[in-house]
Order: structure tokens, then sequence, then C-alpha cells
């Protein structure tokens, strides 16, 4: 009961003047899904990419957040053009949303090979919202934010990004919310969605022909709220599993695994500890990854994927 009461506060506080909530989807396998963070990563796999995750955040914590997403992108043969499709959706207590998107990429080569290149991306699509106030509980019966709201409504959804994309790094920035749609109708609200920075990086070292290390970074800000970042490492042993941990600031760490399973399969699993005032009122947070690449684009490709 409490977990759901905090939720509830949380929840309504959105929808308040001049309030702040992180409203963006949570991931901890961006990693190995950076399409999922910025649309000018469509193509990059040079194949036809397509992977699905299942995250359940703080479990025991009644009202927690459980997201499922699944998209797909690939790059258009003998053009610097890709193309990709998005789906998510994200629960929170009483607010459902999901997500529909189509993502186009345009990228610049660096060099004759094409190994290097800065990569641009838009990402348009549409969320639906549906509010169930029933769930929540209410000091004043007659809120004026949430009975005035309609509880199943569609707005638009316009997200940007760039990328340096090379065979051993990356570096992007990725805006979304752009369009910063109203999330009330009521005259005495004005919540909407919020615009959030993301900053990715990663580099490879190739230690020996078993063993390469892959430091990374992952920046998310709110830009009408809070800011929170990873700091991580992961290792690739044979080729075939990476392990990796990182600090997430003002939250605590996060444990992952993938398994190059061949012919393109990923499988990993992450869980996230919080170490902060969450502690003593959930059991963690998993989040499930499957990830599968198809090479019949003919596209140069590597043969180990690193990001």
């Amino acid at each position: 009961m409490r977990g759901k009461a905090v939720i509830a506060f949380g929840f309504l506080m959105a929808f308040a003047a001049e309030a702040s909530a992180q409203q963006q989807a949570l991931y901890s396998q961006y990693i190995f899904n950076l399409f999922a963070v910025n649309p000018a990563y469509a193509g990059a796999r040079d194949a036809l990419s397509a992977n699905a995750g299942y995250r359940t955040q703080w479990v025991g914590f009644e009202g927690a957040p459980v997201t499922g997403s699944f998209n797909v992108h690939a790059p258009l043969a003998k053009k610097n053009m890709a193309l990709g499709l998005s789906f998510q959706n994200d629960v929170i207590g009483a607010r459902n949303a999901s997500f529909m998107g189509a993502a186009y990429a345009y990228q610049i080569r660096l060099d004759e090979a094409g190994k290097r290149k800065i990569s641009f991306g838009i990402q348009g699509g549409a969320i639906n919202y549906r509010f169930d106030w029933d769930a929540l509980e209410y000091n004043s019966p007659g809120d004026p934010v949430a009975f005035s709201t309609n509880g199943n409504f569609w707005i638009p959804n316009v997200d940007f990004g760039v990328m340096y994309l090379a065979p051993k790094g990356y570096f992007g920035v990725s805006l979304s919310g752009l369009r910063q749609s109203r999330l009330t109708e009521a005259a005495e609200g004005d919540g909407r969605l919020s615009t959030a920075l993301n900053v990715q990086a990663g580099h490879i070292f190739l230690l020996s022909e078993s063993l390469s290390l892959k430091p990374f970074a992952f920046l998310r800000h709110d830009l009408s709220g809070p800011a929170q970042f990873d700091l991580g490492l992961s290792a690739l042993l044979a080729n075939r599993v990476w392990l990796g941990a990182a600090y997430r600031y003002d939250f605590g760490t996060v444990l992952s695994m993938q398994l190059l399973a061949g012919n393109g399969l990923v499988v990993g699993y992450a869980f996230d500890w919080a170490l902060n005032n969450l502690v003593a009122s959930q059991s963690g947070t998993h989040e499930l990854f499957l990830g599968f690449d198809l090479g019949f684009l003919k596209q140069p490709k590597h043969t180990v994927r690193y990001y």
C-alpha cells in the first residue's frame, strides 16, 4: 500500500503545473540496443537487426514500472540510408503508455571503406496514454486534473539523434520528446511530455584474441527534471560472452551478461540493484534481452559485433 501511494503521488505530480518527472522508459541493455536510445543507430549493424526486451523494475514495489519493447532496423542496400521501426509499452502504476514510431537515418562516410561514419537519425511516431483513474485514491474526489483529462488519448512524438560510428567505438547524442505534447486537458494543469537528452559513448580495447574490454558511459537528462549517468565496463570472453558492471549515479549498480549464441543471435540479462533509499522497498530490477541479426544485405560486416 505504501508503494502504491508513492507511485500515485508521483503520477499526479507529473500533471501539476511546473512539475518535473522522468517520463522516458529506462533500459540497462542499451549497449546491445542503442537504437532504443538513438534513432541515428539505425542500420549500424550492417544487417536486418531485430530485438525484444522485457524489464520489470523494483520488484516488490507495488505499481513499479514494467516495460516491454521491440524494434527492428536495417540499412538500405547500396545506399547510405537506413530505416527502423520501434514499439514500446511502459506501465507505471495507473498509467499505461504505448509508443509506435518509424525512424530514418542518413550516414556520411568519413573514409572510402565506410568504416567510420557520422549518422543522423530522426524518429516520428505517436504515444497512446491510458489512465485508470479508478486505481488511484484521491484526497479530493473532484481533482480537476484527473477528472478533466481523457483516460485514453494519443499524442505525437519526435526524436532526433546523431552518432559517430567506428569499428571500435561510438559516440552519440539524442533528444527525445522534442514536440513536448500536452498530457492534460485541464486548465489547472500544464503537464507535458518533456524533452530528454541522452549521450552515449563506448570504446573497444582488444587485449588478446580471447579478451576485449569495453568501457562505456551513458547520460540521461530530463531537461525539466533529473539527470542520471552510468559508468561501466564490459569484458568480451572468447568472442562469446559479455560480462559487464556499471555504476548508476544516485541509484546503485547494474550487472549484465550477454551470450553471443551464434548465427546472429544474442541473449542478454541485466540486474539492477539499488543502493539508495529504494533498497528497503524492493528486491532489484530484472531485464531480459533477445536480439537477432540477419545479414542478407551483403553490407561490409565485422565478425564480432562490439556494439
